[in-house]
């Protein structure tokens, strides 16, 4: 693989940005996560050290969800920005941080991006799948919106999204209903509804948008 340098990835994480909410977004976040993977990438350790032929890395739990986490950084500034007396900064490429600690979650650039990777997000990455995206749609005040069952067949979906909650105990319920004017410029759109408390949302929702890209891809 082609090393990718910082000033590199420091462009497609700009155009991530700069894009954030529009069509191109989509392309621009694949691009920067596939350069993430062969770039350097920054984390935090304790001084102490780990037990011999283990590596700790220091996490901490995020004030709007409560989810243990575990920062990473684009660049070192960034890493050096805490100013950590009960930590050194350790560099390796993304993959191989990804490697190391896959099964936990990982929040990117932490005072800035924010940029949450949950488990099944970096095993796509590490196996080369989609990430699959998705975006924050807010309706306007007064927005006449109708829902009814699916005029499509969604069987398949149905069971298979069926199958994945039944494996989380934090869904209470989830319904799959279409939806009209709900989005500027669409007739219609399909809508998943996950009903469940404020601190797994968006892990959730990307837990689905993952499962479906697979399915489908």
């Amino acid at each position: 693989m082609t090393k990718v340098t910082a000033d590199a990835l420091a462009t497609l994480l700009a155009e991530v940005r700069a894009k954030q909410q529009s069509a191109e977004a989509p392309l621009a976040e694949d691009a920067f996560f596939k350069a993430l993977l062969e770039a350097t990438v920054y984390a935090h350790v304790p001084i102490e050290g780990a037990p011999p032929g283990r590596m700790r890395f220091i996490q901490f739990v995020h004030p709007e969800n409560g989810q243990t986490v575990l920062p990473f950084f684009s660049d070192r500034a960034q890493a050096e920005a805490p100013q950590r007396t009960d930590a050194s900064i350790v560099a390796m490429s993304g993959r191989h941080l990804f490697e190391l600690t896959r099964g936990a979650t990982l929040i990117l650039n932490p005072n800035l991006d924010q940029v949450t990777l949950y488990p099944p997000e970096i095993d796509a990455l590490l196996e080369g799948r989609e990430l699959g995206s998705y975006a924050k749609h807010t309706l306007k005040e007064a927005t006449s919106v109708a829902a009814c069952p699916p005029s499509v067949p969604t069987d398949a979906l149905n069971l298979s999204l069926r199958d994945l909650f039944a494996r989380e105990q934090t869904v209470k319920a989830a319904y799959l209903v279409e939806v009209h004017g709900m989005i500027e410029g669409a007739n219609s759109s399909l809508v998943l509804a996950i009903i469940t408390s404020r601190a797994h949302q968006e892990r959730l929702v990307a837990l689905a948008t993952r499962h479906i890209v697979r399915g489908t891809g």
